[in-house]
């Protein structure tokens, strides 16, 4: 089970949808995100790296049922 922590992203609503195949997560922001490309780029392997961290679990117990 997850622990509470404390909110790090004050304003922030997460919208979070999971089912058998899918993994969704959209964050409407309390301002406007002004970015350059680069900075887009850089956070979009970012949040790539942290849900690949997240779910690597599940995919280690795939791998242990032989991928059924």
């Amino acid at each position: 089970m997850a622990h509470e922590t404390k909110c790090l992203t004050s304003g922030a609503i997460f919208h979070t949808a999971i089912n058998e195949r899918d993994v969704a997560v959209l964050v409407d922001l309390p301002f406007k995100l002004e970015i350059t490309e680069e900075e887009a780029e850089i956070l979009e392997t970012l949040i790539h790296n942290q849900m690949e961290l997240i779910l690597r679990p599940y995919f280690q117990n795939e791998t242990d049922r032989g991928n059924q």
